[in-house]
């Protein structure tokens, strides 16, 4: 089934202008559709710093799941989540993590205008996207930072995209929902409480740049590229903020203030030049260790290789 998604939307792609044909066409999944924790990746294909290298980068959102099959498969060349890729390697997934961009979770747990506060959301519904998910686990640690027991105190349903947790709340189905980043910020406008922002306490590694030990191995001038471009995209993050606020506004159809807000989530949370903090990074592989029930110790330097960025930032030093 992945690889006819997948081949559908490859087949698609060759629906582009001609002047499209000399570049090696690279395709990068990740779950998301409309979050803007995939600015960045997007932003750096709408400026051109992709094509600039050579590829024509085709993003692909399909679950995060299927993405690191279709990649392990040959299907796929990148998956943008790192978080699914480090548990996929600590369960034996022969893949390594090249890049970051986030390292904080980009949800909040919001609720109910009525709903102001722990004591008005217990023996409530909340909902999430899917059990065992990034959102799933930042619900339950936000419920945690208000004084909330997860499993004792509130119902969680597992009920899919934004979009149907959002209409779930709006009809009293549930009285509170995790909801990422920008979702968060216009349901403050619509007097939608924001119990906690995971953020706040939620520190691991979240998007990024991640392959296969083989491509590594067999195809290390694309990764160069493709690490040249990624890293660019980053900084431009940083330095043009007027041209990325007017394309979010454009592409996700966010309202100027709320991609204002929006934004300083962004610069909060991003990376230092795509690295993060080791021990973040180890604590986060040691978490997702236990609850996969694996003893063998696993250390950071085995799934992450930071040759390819290392020499995408010596690269760019000096350029513009």
């Amino acid at each position: 089934m992945t690889r006819c998604f997948v081949t559908l939307l490859l087949l698609l792609s060759f629906l582009k202008a001609d002047s499209a044909a000399a570049l090696e066409r690279v395709v990068i999944s990740h779950s998301v559709r409309g979050g803007l924790s995939i600015g960045p990746l997007l932003y750096g294909i709408e400026r051109g710093f992709y094509r600039a290298e050579g590829i024509d980068l085709i993003y692909v959102s399909i679950r995060a799941d299927l993405g690191i099959k279709a990649m392990l498969a040959g299907e796929v060349d990148y998956i943008y989540s790192t978080g699914t890729a480090l548990r996929a390697a600590v369960r034996g997934a022969p893949v390594k993590a090249l890049s970051f961009d986030f390292f904080k979770v980009f949800h909040s747990l919001m609720a109910r205008p009525e709903i102001k506060s722990a004591v008005d959301l217990r023996g409530k519904k909340v909902a999430v996207g899917s059990f065992g998910a990034t959102g799933d686990l930042a619900a339950r640690v936000s419920l945690r930072a208000i004084g909330l027991d997860p499993v004792k105190d509130v119902t969680i349903l597992a009920l899919g995209a934004d979009a149907i947790r959002y209409a779930a709340l709006q009809s009293g189905v549930v009285q509170a929902a995790n909801m990422p980043l920008p979702w968060n910020v216009r349901m403050k406008r619509e007097g939608y409480s924001e119990l906690f922002y995971a953020g706040k306490v939620f520190h691991q590694p979240l998007t990024g740049l991640t392959t296969t030990a083989e491509k590594i191995a067999k195809n290390p001038d694309q990764i160069r590229r493709t690490l040249r471009a990624f890293a660019r995209s980053s900084r431009a993050l940083k330095e043009e903020k007027k041209e990325f606020l007017a394309f979010v506004e454009k592409k996700f159809s966010l309202a100027p203030d709320v991609a204002e807000e929006a934004y300083g989530y962004l610069i909060d949370a991003l990376s230092q030049d795509g690295f993060v903090e080791e021990a973040m990074l180890q604590k986060t592989l040691d978490d997702e260790r236990k609850l996969a029930g694996v003893s063998k110790p696993i250390s950071a330097s085995e799934v992450v290789d930071y040759r390819f960025l290392r020499d995408a930032l010596a690269n760019m030093k000096g350029r513009r």
